[in-house]
Order: C-alpha cells, then sequence, then structure tokens
C-alpha cells in the first residue's frame, strides 16, 4: 500500500497539468472563485455549522459532517469554476511552451486550493474511519492509523487549516477588483 498522500499530491499534479492546458489568464479567474467561495465557506461553517449538525440524521461526528461539507460544496464550485462562465484575468494571452510554463503554476494553486480542501477536511475526520487490507494478510487497518510523518508535516500547510479565511477573502478580493480595472 503506498502512503496516501501521493495520492492527494498526484491529483494536485492533475490540476498542474490542466493548467499547463488552460493558461494563467483562466487559472487565475478559477483562483478568484475558489479563494473568495473558501472564505464563504468557512465563514459559513463557523455561522450555521451547529444548525447542520443538527438537521444530520444519526450520530454523524462533527468532523465528518464538516468534511462532507466543504468537500460537496467546493467540488460544486470548482467544476462551475473551470466548467460554467470562465473569469479571465487581464493580462495577455500567450501560446505554445510559454503558456504551459505560466499556467502550470496556477493550476497548482488551484490543485491545492480544492484537492488541498478536500484532502485536509479529511484528514480531520480521520479518513471517515475507512479501512483498507494491509498487505497480503487480509488485515484491515484504518487509513488514519497509517499516515506517515510526510502526511502530517504537509496536512499542516493545507487551506482550510492553514490560511485563515480573512485572507482568503483578501487574496481574492484584490485579484477580483485587478480584473474589475482592466
Amino acid at each position: 500500500m503506498i502512503p496516501v498522500e501521493y495520492l492527494w499530491l498526484t491529483l494536485i499534479g492533475v490540476f498542474g497539468i490542466v493548467g499547463m492546458v488552460r493558461g494563467l489568464w483562466k487559472e487565475l479567474g478559477v483562483t478568484t472563485v475558489l479563494l473568495l467561495s473558501l472564505f464563504v465557506l468557512t465563514f459559513g461553517w463557523e455561522q450555521i455549522g451547529s444548525k447542520i449538525l443538527d438537521l444530520m440524521p444519526g450520530n454523524l461526528p462533527e468532523a465528518n459532517t464538516m468534511a462532507l461539507y466543504y468537500t460537496v460544496l467546493i467540488l460544486f464550485i470548482g467544476f462551475i469554476a473551470y466548467e460554467g462562465f470562465t473569469l479571465k484575468f487581464p493580462i495577455k494571452e500567450v501560446k505554445g511552451l510559454l503558456k504551459g510554463i505560466l499556467g502550470l503554476p496556477g493550476g497548482l494553486l488551484n490543485g491545492y486550493l480544492i484537492v488541498g480542501t478536500i484532502w485536509d477536511v479529511t484528514n480531520q475526520a480521520k479518513y471517515y474511519g475507512w479501512k483498507v487490507p494491509y498487505g497480503t494478510t487480509g488485515t484491515m487497518i484504518a487509513v488514519s492509523d497509517s499516515l506517515t510523518d510526510l502526511h502530517h508535516t504537509i496536512t499542516s500547510y493545507l487551506p482550510t487549516t492553514f490560511i485563515n479565511e480573512f485572507v482568503l477573502l483578501m487574496l481574492g478580493m484584490i485579484l477580483l477588483v485587478i480584473m474589475l480595472l482592466k
């Protein structure tokens, strides 16, 4: 079994490849939407999280409910940001290799914001208690019991843990103002 952080890092890398294809100007538009949406999600959870917990049937732990809240909404927002009306950052569009080189960091940033958020809240929910087979012995082990030191180090720098919601708001507003003043 490979460490679970390799899966998450690979998914972030896929966003980097998507960024290379789309270009930096489109990726910064998605970044703006994601930053502002993460502020709203974080602020919203602080305001209505307890109400959502009361509405949930059964005894679903708070961390699991929060993880589902963030995961469903950030996937929906990410899908709309990529597939819906695309905001474009007001910089000169380039073609060829330079487009890929400039788009890579934008795609990685968006991967960090989308996949990193899902990774962070899933980690906080202790991977929902999922168990996987350990080796060929047939023994089942909880994913949260097999995390490496690298995993613990990386998860302390993921969006919902590392970035204050007002920093998300400030960065998102700066990008939005730049787009509006083009």
